[in-house]
C-alpha cells in the first residue's frame, strides 16, 4: 500500500508541475485574460494538496500532531482554499460575453464560490471539540453541498458560451475544465456519504487528489495541443496586410474570416466565435475564395501573407 501511496504522489505532483509549466508557456505563446488566472489556480491547488498531505502523514504518526500545528495547518489549507475561489469568480467575470447581462448560471457560479470563501474562512473558527458531534456533521454536509453546487456552476460557465476574444488553445483548455468541474461536482457529498456509512476508504487519498489529477493532466494537454503542429499544416495569418485588403476589396467580416482560418478554426468554430450559422460562414468563406481566387485553405492564406 505504501508503494502505491507514493507512486501516486509522485504523479500528482509530477503533473501538477508539469501542468504549471504548461500553462506558463500558454501565457508566452497566446494573449488571454485568462491564463494568469489559471496559473495561479493551479498553483493554489498544489500547493493545498501539499499541505493535506502533510497533514495526513503527520497525524498518521504514533505521537500525532500537536495542537496548534493542526491550527495553523488547517487555518493555511483554508486560506488556500479561499483563494482558489477567489480566483475562480475572477475566471467566471473574464470569460463572460460582453453584453452587459450577467446571465443566471454566470451570477450563480459568483454567488456560491463567494459563499465558498465565507465558509472556508469560517472554518478556521469551528472546532469539533467546541460544538455537538450533530453540529459539526451538519456543517460539514452543508459545506459538501455548497461546493458541489459552486463547482458544478462554475463548469456550466466553462461550458457555456466564452468571449469570442478568447483563442481556440484556451476555449478548449476552459472546456475540458467545465467537464471535470460538472464530474467531479459530488465527490465531496460521497467522501462523505461514505465516512457516514463507515465504509474503508484509504485515509491519505482524497477523491480530490483524484479531481487535481485529472486538473493536472488537462493543464498539460493544453502546451501539448498549443506547440503541436496543425494536421493541415496552415500557416498562421494574425492579420491580412491593408493593402492586400484594398486590392481585393476584401469586407471587415471576410477578413475576420480569414484571420480565423489563418488562427486554425474550423466552420464550427469560427461560427461559435462570431455567433452566426455555420451555413453563414460557409457563404462567407466561398465569397472569400471567390474574391482571392483561392482553391483551399492553404491557398487562401499563403495568398493573403503575399
Amino acid at each position: 500500500m505504501q508503494q502505491f501511496l507514493m507512486a501516486f504522489y509522485i504523479v500528482f505532483f509530477a503533473t501538477g508541475f508539469m501542468g504549471g509549466t504548461a500553462l506558463w508557456v500558454l501565457s508566452v505563446r497566446v494573449r488571454s485574460r485568462l491564463v494568469r488566472p489559471l496559473l495561479i489556480f493551479q498553483l493554489f491547488f498544489l500547493v493545498a494538496m501539499g499541505l493535506i498531505i502533510v497533514y495526513f502523514a503527520w497525524t498518521a504518526q504514533p505521537e500525532g500532531i500537536p495542537g496548534s500545528a493542526e491550527l495553523v495547518l488547517l487555518g493555511v489549507v483554508n486560506a488556500l482554499n479561499a483563494g482558489v475561489w477567489g480566483v475562480v469568480i475572477i475566471i467566471a467575470r473574464r470569460v463572460r460575453l460582453p453584453t452587459g447581462r450577467k446571465k443566471p448560471v454566470s451570477a450563480a457560479a459568483e454567488i456560491l464560490a463567494a459563499l465558498v470563501i465565507v465558509k472556508s474562512l469560517a472554518n478556521v473558527f469551528v472546532t469539533p471539540a467546541t460544538f455537538p458531534a450533530v453540529a459539526v456533521d451538519a456543517w460539514d454536509l452543508g459545506g459538501h453541498l455548497l461546493s458541489a453546487l459552486a463547482m458544478a456552476s462554475f463548469g456550466l460557465v466553462l461550458r457555456g458560451p466564452i468571449t469570442p476574444h478568447e483563442p481556440p488553445a484556451i476555449r478548449s483548455l476552459l472546456s475540458a475544465y467545465g467537464l471535470l468541474a460538472i464530474v467531479f461536482a459530488p465527490i465531496g457529498l460521497i467522501e462523505n456519504a461514505v465516512e457516514a456509512a463507515r465504509i474503508p476508504w484509504l485515509t491519505t487519498i482524497s477523491l480530490d487528489h483524484f479531481f487535481y489529477l485529472a486538473w493536472n493532466i488537462v493543464s498539460m494537454s493544453a502546451a501539448v495541443r498549443l506547440l503541436r503542429p496543425s494536421e493541415s499544416g496552415t500557416p498562421v495569418l494574425d492579420a491580412v496586410p491593408e493593402e492586400r485588403v484594398r486590392a481585393l476589396g476584401l469586407s471587415a467580416r471576410e477578413v475576420e474570416m480569414a484571420v480565423m482560418i489563418g488562427r486554425g478554426l474550423t466552420n464550427k468554430e469560427i461560427a461559435a466565435q462570431l455567433f452566426i450559422s455555420p451555413a453563414t460562414v460557409r457563404t462567407h468563406i466561398y465569397n472569400l475564395y471567390q474574391k482571392v481566387g483561392a482553391g483551399s485553405r492553404v491557398e487562401l492564406i499563403n495568398m493573403l501573407r503575399s
